[in-house]
């Protein structure tokens, strides 16, 4: 029945070029189809694809507004492919706002981390969706530049201090400046948190 309606979903709306290559990847060949991200800009965080490549911004595009479901599996893969080479980790999305999860019905972060764990069949990821919230609301910041981005950063999390047996790994979608993932990683340094860093689908 989904295979049927998304075939009349495809005849209204024609899927673009990008669309279709990513359909036809799969997630464990992800990792070669896709250009590697440039150096972000903090050294705590590890990106792995560049989001200036078509492709890339597709795939963002299709897990941040689309919830497709193949896009999670897709980004989600490649963190997992990247974060079992070490660990074990405790595993926190970059949260959003009450009003954004209004509007939008999902963090797409916590779906990337939910199929992490999925993935994970030795249990060397615990995922914790509780620990760092996002109190205050901020416009989209693909709305603004390098100064507005860092400047509206400033406070916009919160952390609750809890024990943890493993080292804390950020995961986000997307990272451009690094303003958002250095702000919630200080919030949890200074919550008490010592070893956090940051893993993103694309820089």
């Amino acid at each position: 029945m989904r295979h049927f309606f998304n075939l009349i979903i495809d005849f209204l709306f024609p899927p673009s070029a990008e669309v279709l290559q990513l359909r036809s990847i799969s997630p464990e060949n992800v990792s070669r189809e896709l250009p590697p991200a440039p150096t972000p800009s903090h050294p705590f965080i590890t990106s792995l694809f560049a989001y200036k490549s078509p492709l890339v911004s597709e795939l963002i595009w299709s897990i941040k507004y689309k919830r497709d479901r193949h896009a999670v599996e897709l980004g989600a893969y490649s963190l997992y492919e990247q974060l079992k080479k070490k660990g074990p980790f405790i595993l926190i999305p970059i949260p959003i706002s009450k009003k954004r999860r209004k509007e939008r019905g999902y963090n797409q972060t916590e779906l990337l981390i939910d199929e992490i764990v999925r993935l994970d069949k030795e249990g060397k990821f615990e995922k914790r969706f509780d620990i760092l919230s996002k109190p205050k609301h901020i416009e989209r910041q693909t709305l603004k530049n390098r100064k507005e981005r860092i400047g509206s950063m400033d406070g916009i999390f919160l952390a609750k201090l809890v024990q943890l047996n493993f080292p804390i790994i950020l995961i986000d979608d997307v990272t451009t400046t690094g303003s958002t993932l250095k702000e919630a990683r200080d919030t949890l340094l200074r919550a008490g948190y010592s070893d956090v860093a940051a893993l993103t689908v694309a820089h």
